[in-house]
């Protein structure tokens, strides 16, 4: 008897700790032969994780596919490769998952032979229009010039996006030797699919541009630019009480909000990926243009590309912008979209079997009981098949936060930091996201500043002076640590003076500069040097108009002078602020 209940003791555990997620057993039994991070399974890895989700989904497929579950299934059973692409596409946290199955069931029955042609066109539309978030909603632009919506724009939905691409496809095809449709990616249709431009407007859109698919996005300049609108702060536009059209639009301008979304819908409606994009300048302004991807050459297996920009005036220091990702909603840097892509077009199965490995690891961690160090090489071995990979990246960086990486795997993670910055060195903010975290790993402080001092250096290489004063700020703070204010002093007036203009991060280093020259004797006079010798290097002008970073900085300085009674300084501060029209008070 005590023997039967021993055994049923057992099975209980045995039922607690592998049977609460059965389904999750094709995945464990892959990383548990290392076949998970083999590339060369990396069918295998994929057919595993759909089967995953088809077993925890079972309940919402069917309810999703309805009276049309039992033909749909079969058919996907059919079609392997598509079921198993479509399955692994949805991201089971960000995406609404009933909701993609049913669009996906009505594109499929619309049209089955176009689903099956098309198959990244379909999974495109289904994990964009499932959440609003993700589509470009530019009905701000139209509220903002008092013009009016198209009757049909909520009308158009994902059933209407595909037909038109799909009816539409020799059309948009034009001469090249490929049709964009068929061979593209789904990572990069996410940026075709998503808005709600009517047909009528898209129409147009081909039928004026489809020549000037080349550098699409330069057409950004072809709307003249509405100076009234500026002028009265969108109170009076030239859109006025016309309709919020593509064709209006091109007809009597607008401003650069308007210009950017032109070049966007017109672009997205060729066909192009493409993304409405803004941005704060160096002087403080805010800023739109438009991005796209220019492809060179494409196949079902590769893409040859460069994402492009117009309207990005190098001159004001645009070093980033900020847009919606389309299948997430969620707010990502345009660097951000460049890297995803490049890894999408460049080794799309290391980028997606990465990317199934990590939607899975919170689920395989805990059933396959790993430890601290098991996890890191979790990571790491997600690493190897995607260095772009995002998530292995920031919990990697996490668990150097949280002091969660093992001592003797603290050198290999400090290793991974300069690995860090060799493979992103096309895509700094990234390395700036991660880097710090990875870096709480390193107790000597004379490696860690160091480290700090090779990121200032690789930033202002990289002509990315805001990464720049970031990383100088950082190193700052550490050298405050040591009581080393007379090094900190020097090195953060040297990036001021260095980068002038640099409106987003010159006020904040002057504070720092401020607080830093508080803790040593000739702090004042250090700091009022470099006013001056900022104030003589910085414009003060944007065009004709003072810049709000000057007037807040000159402001700052001849406070500074009038506090200390340094007449000499306030009298020089005095004369820079009058020669552009400024009065002698902050």
């Amino acid at each position: 008897m005590i023997r039967l209940y021993s055994l049923l003791a057992a099975c209980i555990l045995c039922a607690v700790s592998f049977g609460a997620d059965e389904p999750l057993q094709p995945i464990l039994d892959l990383n548990k032969s290392g076949k998970l991070f083999d590339k060369s399974e990396y069918k295998k890895v994929r057919a595993a994780a759909a089967q995953v989700f088809e077993a925890r989904s079972m309940a919402v497929i069917k309810d999703a596919f309805g009276e049309d579950h039992t033909a749909l299934t079969a058919w996907l059973e059919k079609n392997k490769d598509l079921k198993e692409e479509f399955f692994s596409a949805i991201h089971q946290q960000k995406d609404d998952v009933p909701k993609v199955l049913e669009i996906f069931r009505d594109l499929w029955k619309d049209d089955k032979e176009a689903v099956a042609k098309y198959p990244n066109l379909a999974i495109a539309v289904s994990v964009v229009w499932d959440n609003p978030k993700g589509l470009y909603d530019y009905r701000g632009h139209q509220v903002r010039t008092k013009s009016n919506l198209p009757e049909n724009y909520l009308k158009y939905g994902p059933r209407e996006e595909f037909k038109y691409h799909i009816a539409h496809a020799k059309e948009v095809q034009g001469k090249e030797p490929y049709n964009r449709l068929e061979v593209l990616p789904w990572e990069f249709l996410l940026y075709v699919v998503d808005h709600r431009t009517p047909a009528s407007e898209r129409d147009w859109a081909i039928k004026n541009y489809l020549v000037k698919r080349p550098m699409i996005g330069k057409i950004y300049q072809e709307i003249v630019y509405d100076t009234v609108m500026l002028e009265t702060q969108s109170k009076v536009c030239k859109l006025n009480d016309r309709d919020y059209t593509l064709a209006e639009i091109k007809n009597v301008g607008g401003v650069c909000a308007m210009q950017a979304d032109f070049a966007a819908r017109v672009s997205k409606s060729l066909a192009v990926p493409a993304a409405y994009v803004g941005g704060q300048s160096q002087d403080l302004g805010l800023h739109a243009w438009v991005m796209w991807v220019e492809v060179k050459s494409a196949t079902k297996t590769g893409v040859v590309f460069k994402l492009e920009s117009w309207g990005r005036y190098r001159g004001d220091n645009y070093y980033t912008g900020e847009l919606t990702e389309p299948q997430t909603g969620e707010k990502i840097l345009d660097r951000d979209m460049e890297r995803r892509l490049s890894a999408a077009a460049t080794d799309r199965i290391g980028k997606r079997q990465a990317e199934l490995a990590m939607q899975f690891y919170s689920d395989v961690a805990p059933a396959a009981q790993l430890d601290a160090k098991q996890k890191v090489r979790y990571l790491l071995n997600a690493l190897k098949l995607s260095m772009f990979n995002e998530p292995a990246w920031l919990e990697l960086a996490r668990m150097a936060r949280d002091g969660e990486i093992p001592a003797d795997n603290k050198a290999l993670v400090l290793e991974q930091a300069d690995w860090l910055l060799r493979a992103f060195a096309q895509y700094p903010d990234f390395t700036w996201k991660v880097a710090g975290d990875l870096l709480t790993l390193q107790k000597i402080t004379l490696n860690r500043n160091q480290f700090y001092e090779k990121l200032v250096v690789l930033y202002e290489a990289a002509n990315r002076p805001d990464l720049s004063c970031e990383a100088r700020m950082k190193w700052a703070e550490f050298l405050g640590e040591e009581k080393k204010w007379g090094l900190a002093a020097t090195g953060l007036s040297f990036s001021i003076k260095k980068f002038p203009d640099e409106g987003r991060y010159v006020p904040r280093m002057l504070e720092k500069l401020k607080e830093v020259c508080g803790e040593f004797n000739g702090g004042k006079e250090y700091l009022g040097k470099t006013y001056l010798e900022l104030l003589r290097k910085v414009n003060p002008k944007r065009g004709n108009e003072v810049t709000k970073y000057f007037i807040k900085t000159s402001g700052d300085a001849l406070e500074f002078f009038q506090t200390e009674k340094k007449t000499k300084e306030i009298t020089e501060v005095e004369g820079i602020r009058k020669k552009v029209g400024l009065t002698n008070s902050k």
